[in-house]
């Protein structure tokens, strides 16, 4: 005969707590083997073995509810089943990959810098978020090759210039408005062309190339956002019209 536990015995012999254990019978996910008179819980060695069942459900990172379906299964194709947690577990980790790859980014701008307007900020992290996005809708415009070029920096050069470029895009917010032509608005402007140099060393024969052509980020503000306001972003479109010209010239 199986033996009976109490619902206090048997937290502690499998190392669960009470609470759970109700849980899990609210959940229908694992119900004790006798209900007596006044309502007192008792489980049996069977118990152990489906909250055996559970736990390493669990581990595997299968939902409580995913769980409760899979165990009143009777027929589970359970190699299935595994392929397919495996793959949701891979999704996972990239996710948890990129967002500890952001944290990085977010920490190593804090240091270097101090504080970052939260427009800078939210755009630059965003850009990490949507990074393969971006890459595939890049390549309608840009050479591939030219692309993954783009995105083939180490993680800490992609750090020194995601802070040099949140630096940056804070002056030119503090200079907006400024005239142009003046020398300190130009300045930034080569700042910012230098910084793309080093992204991609062919970025000037990219903007011969795309000059005429038409490009439109407006209908894209989801993959790319910017950090800039409307009016900010016409004033620096001209500083940098103003900067080409002359370079050009």
């Amino acid at each position: 005969m199986s033996t009976q536990y109490s619902i206090g015995e048997f937290a502690k012999k499998t190392g669960m707590t009470i609470r759970t254990l109700h849980y899990y019978d609210e959940m229908d996910l694992l119900k004790p083997s006798f209900l007596s008179a006044s309502g007192r819980r008792y489980y049996s060695d069977e118990n152990i073995i489906q909250l055996q069942k559970i736990v390493s459900l669990k581990f595997l990172g299968y939902s409580l509810e995913k769980i409760h379906e899979l165990i009143y299964l009777t027929d589970w194709d359970l190699q299935e089943s595994l392929q397919f947690q495996k793959q949701e577990m891979v999704q996972k980790r990239e996710h948890l990959d990129r967002v500890i790859r952001a944290l990085d980014h977010a920490l190593f701008m804090m240091e270097e810098q101090g504080t970052v307007s939260a427009n800078v900020f939210m755009a630059l992290i965003h850009n990490i978020h949507k990074e393969d996005e971006q890459k595939e809708w890049l390549k309608n415009y840009f050479p591939k090759h030219s692309v993954e070029q783009m995105y083939s920096l180490s993680e800490e050069k992609q750090m020194e210039l995601n802070s040099k470029m949140a630096r940056l895009f804070d002056e030119l917010k503090a200079t907006f408005g400024q005239d142009v032509a003046s020398s300190g608005v130009q300045a930034l402007i080569e700042q910012y062309f230098a910084l793309a140099l080093e992204v991609y060393p062919g970025t000037m024969e990219l903007v011969q190339e795309l000059q005429g052509q038409e490009i439109e980020m407006e209908d894209n503000t989801e993959l790319f956002p910017s950090p800039f306001s409307k009016q900010e972003e016409e004033w620096i479109a001209q500083a940098m019209q103003y900067y080409w010209e002359n370079k050009m010239g």
